[in-house]
């Protein structure tokens, strides 16, 4: 995004990354489609699409159009082998009148446990209903992470159950009509055929389709999605979706479309797949489906959703809007803010630009000299939060679909044996690759954040080994209020953190985190936050200066270097 931007700004620019997607999406942003072409090719994809694959989704009923499929998993308990139904709770979903739900005739949708049938209830308080039996709907299978057999009363987790590929039980589809609110219902024998003929259609086509044929690399940072069974990449998805993605990426591939545009539509379609596989979940209270990384993992739902890719209207990722959306990103004018302290408030900018500035972007790891032969006025960049996420493994999810499977070199993460040492080390090795592309006293900055002590420590120990000062340092709203995508206690700001050789610099006090509170009074800035800067002004402790005298000059060429898909493709 960084590259991006100052580009539009005018800047010459060149990025590198490791990850061969951050790359490709960089490289299709400066480089844009025509728009004309982009919307003439995105209509007769999606034609294709509805003629080829669109009776596998409906509707049953004149004007109802499926919208949801909810599924939930039927595990073996491993200590005694029965068989179980793994769920949550009964709740399927609820009008609580939350601003942004969709608005339902029914207060409460929930199912039995013992027969499946699907049951309305007019009442937000009610906790129990009648069928089979009486029925808490808080009652569950699953809980703390762990599936409680009620034969046994043993316990096991998503990787003794290979839930992934257990037996998967159709539970119920929600519909929507022109006229009327939502409904979801019990599925019928029609939708079930129409299951069953998905697995057909994917076994009489498959050679025609293109569908990755790879398998999950085994050693990982994160065990999941391998840990719940997932061994191959098609693992992830339900027949009927690898029927209508694999009917996509072959008429792309086959299409007359040039390069750029064939490019453009294959990222297109990559995005919906976030929102259409079985690590979907939904969003009860408000009606809409929880994509695969709203939360920064591989997070298996105990209620899994499958949308339709084809709705023509409704529906939070379906292939339709994506390629729609698509044509929005070619606009030349683009609206930002910033903070202003004085006055206590954001203030909008509005930016236009003609046509971007000449870039450059390499796949490649940070960890290697930069071949660029002009000399370098600014660097900046964003290295991984010491042990927070591997984003090289979330985005083997989309390299598998655009053919981009290896990185370009070794992510810089710290090793599990040493961290600290490893990741100071990995870390100094690059700014040491990159101070050697620089103009003398040419400054770099990066963002960071982190509550570990451990890895403000590394951070503080690289800068320190290769000699360099921090001249700035201020904090930036990265995830404000993200509610579920991140734990109690994480980090809502980043620190950006300016650097210049120490032999161009004279020693100075280290800012305030009292003085920074003062500055961003009208914002909320949680405790974890204010912890972390304080963690990191002690790391930098005697690395703090003031760039002297010769730090100075023109900011001709920026580079941008990075390992970071932030979110989607």
């Amino acid at each position: 995004s960084t590259v991006v931007e100052a580009s539009r700004l005018g800047a010459s620019t060149s990025g590198t990354d490791v990850d061969p997607l951050a790359c490709l999406i960089a490289q299709h942003e400066l480089a844009p489609p025509n728009v004309v072409a982009l919307g003439n090719y995105g209509n007769r994809l999606a034609a294709h699409l509805i003629e080829a694959v669109g009776n596998l989704y409906g509707p049953q009923r004149p004007h109802w159009t499926p919208l949801h499929w909810f599924w939930i998993y039927v595990v073996e308990c491993p200590s005694c082998h029965t068989k179980s139904t793994l769920y949550r709770n009964l709740l399927i979903a609820r009008d609580i009148k939350k601003l942004g739900a969709v608005v339902r005739d029914t207060a409460q949708t929930v199912f039995c446990p013992v027969c499946f049938k699907i049951h309305e209830l007019a009442s937000r308080t009610a906790k129990r209903f009648d069928c089979c039996g009486r029925h808490a709907i808080t009652q569950s299978t699953f809980s703390a992470r762990k599936f409680h057999c009620r034969a046994c009363g043993e316990s096991a987790d998503h990787s003794a159950l290979k839930t992934l590929t257990a037996t998967r039980r159709l539970l119920a589809i929600e519909e929507t009509h022109p006229t009327h609110r939502r409904r979801i219902r019990v599925p019928r024998a029609a939708d079930r055929s129409r299951v069953r003929t998905a697995d057909q259609f994917l076994a009489e086509h498959r050679a025609q389709l293109a569908i990755p044929e790879g398998m999950f690399a085994n050693v990982r940072r994160d065990s999941r999605p391998v840990s719940y069974g997932a061994a191959r990449h098609t693992d992830l998805f339900h027949p009927r979706q690898l029927a209508t993605f694999g009917t996509a990426f072959a008429w792309i591939l086959k299409c007359d479309a040039d390069a750029v545009t064939k490019e453009a539509l294959m990222l297109a379609t990559s995005h919906a797949l976030a929102f259409n596989n079985r690590l979907c979940g939904y969003a009860t209270d408000y009606g809409r489906l929880s994509s695969l990384f709203t939360v920064r993992s591989y997070s298996l739902p105990a209620l899994s959703v499958e949308l339709n890719p084809l709705h023509p209207t409704a529906g939070r990722g379906t292939l339709l809007k994506l390629l729609r959306q698509r044509l929005t990103e070619t606009r030349t004018k683009v609206h930002r803010a910033t903070w202003d302290t004085a006055r206590g408030k954001p203030k909008g900018h509005t930016f236009t630009f003609t046509q971007k500035a000449p870039a450059s972007i390499r796949c490649a790891s940070a960890l290697v000299t930069y071949p660029f032969s002009d000399p370098i006025d600014f660097s900046f960049f964003d290295p991984p939060y010491f042990d927070y996420i591997a984003y090289s493994e979330l985005s083997e999810f989309y390299r598998a679909w655009l053919g981009c499977t290896a990185v370009g070199g070794a992510p810089l993460l710290p090793d599990k044996a040493d961290p600290v040492k490893s990741f100071a080390a990995s870390l100094a090795t690059a700014i040491k690759a990159l101070r050697a592309r620089l103009r003398p006293a040419a400054p770099f900055a990066f963002t960071f954040h982190s509550t570990s002590a451990d890895a403000w420590a590394a951070v503080a120990d690289a800068l320190q080994t290769v000699n360099e000062s921090v001249t700035a340092i201020w904090p930036v709203l990265a995830d404000p209020h993200m509610g579920h995508h991140g734990a109690g206690g994480a980090c809502e700001w980043d620190l950006v953190i300016v650097c210049r050789p120490s032999s161009q610099c004279r020693s100075r006090r280290a800012p305030s985190v009292k003085r920074w509170r003062r500055a961003l009074r009208s914002l909320v800035v949680q405790p974890a936050d204010q912890a972390a800067f304080r963690i990191a002004l002690t790391a930098f402790r005697g690395l703090f200066a003031s760039p002297g005298s010769s730090c100075s000059g023109d900011r001709r060429i920026v580079h941008v270097q990075g390992n970071v898909v932030r979110g989607k493709a």
